[in-house]
């Protein structure tokens, strides 16, 4: 159960699953992917209780894209990452300057997560479409 943050553990309490001491993996995997989604899906401002939660509309980012902004967007996101989802330890986040949609932005993000009493490497590819939201596979 340690795995999930803890409005999924009381929504799985609710739905009656039953609570174990072990991690399981998988369920950690999604949870953080689940939990990276909402906050890069999120926009900064528009969370009454933390105004800083989100990132900053990378819309008009997109088409015009230069060395300096592209490392805005990655050091943005690394912050975000560190302040907002602790279960990633030492995030790095590297803009793909190969894309050949100019529309959007790719970008992985590397990582690693406790499992237990080891770490396992967390690699996730992102991109930021022409509409500003955020796919993570």
């Amino acid at each position: 159960m340690k795995e999930r943050r803890l409005l999924e553990r009381i929504a799985a309490w609710e739905d009656g699953e039953e609570r174990t001491n072990k991690t399981q993996v998988d369920i950690l995997v999604t949870s953080v992917m689940d939990h990276l989604r909402r906050l890069l899906n999120t926009r900064q401002g528009s969370v009454l209780l933390d105004p800083k939660f989100g990132v900053p509309d990378f819309t008009n980012t997109a088409g015009g894209l230069t060395a300096g902004s592209l490392s805005d967007i990655e050091e943005e996101i690394r912050r975000m990452v560190l302040k907002y989802e602790p279960r990633i330890k030492s995030p790095k986040v590297t803009v793909s300057r190969e894309s050949t949609d100019v529309l959007s932005i790719q970008f992985g993000l590397q990582g690693r997560l406790e499992v237990d009493d080891r770490e396992i490497p967390l690699q996730l590819s992102t991109t930021i479409g022409a509409n500003g939201k955020v796919q993570i596979r």
